[in-house]
C-alpha cells in the first residue's frame, strides 16, 4: 500500500509539473471502479464535492452499456468525457490505458447522446473535459 501512495504522489507530482492533468487522487468508492480511480480537471482548477459525485454518475452510465467487465478486472482506461449545461455530450477521447478496455469503454461512452446534466458550478469545467479513470473489478 505504501509503495501504490508512493508511486501515485510520484505520479501526480510528474503530471502537475508537465502542465497536463492533475488527479485528485482518491478512489470513487462504488462498484466497478477500483481503487486508485478518480477524476480530474485540468490543473488549476479546484475540484468541488459534487464533483466525485458527477463523475460516479458518467461511470455509471458507461458501465450500463458495458456487458461485462470481467475479463477486465484491474484495468485502466483513462477518458475525457465534456458535456454542455444540460447533459448533452459534446466530446469523448480516450487518453490512455488498456488497448482493448478502452475499446470497450470507448465503445460505450461514445453511446451517451444525453446524461443527467451536470451541477451549476462544473458547467464551465465539463465543457473543458472531466477526466475519468475505469478500473473494472
Amino acid at each position: 500500500m505504501k509503495n501504490s501512495v508512493a508511486a501515485s504522489v510520484m505520479i501526480l507530482t510528474l503530471t502537475a509539473c508537465s502542465g497536463t492533468q492533475l488527479g485528485v487522487g482518491v478512489g470513487t468508492g462504488f462498484p466497478s471502479v477500483g481503487v486508485g480511480a478518480g477524476l480530474s480537471f485540468p490543473v488549476g482548477q479546484n475540484t468541488r464535492p459534487d464533483d466525485e459525485s458527477y463523475a460516479q454518475t458518467l461511470t455509471r452510465e458507461i458501465y450500463a452499456r458495458i456487458s461485462d467487465t470481467g475479463q477486465y478486472a484491474g484495468k485502466l482506461c483513462t477518458i475525457r468525457i465534456a458535456t454542455d449545461a444540460e447533459g448533452t455530450v459534446t466530446d469523448v477521447m480516450r487518453l490512455e490505458g488498456d488497448p482493448r478496455w478502452c475499446d470497450r469503454v470507448m465503445a460505450a461512452a461514445t453511446q451517451l447522446y444525453r446524461v443527467p446534466a451536470p451541477p451549476a458550478a462544473m458547467v464551465d469545467r465539463l465543457q473543458q473535459g472531466l477526466v475519468i479513470d475505469l478500473i473494472p473489478r
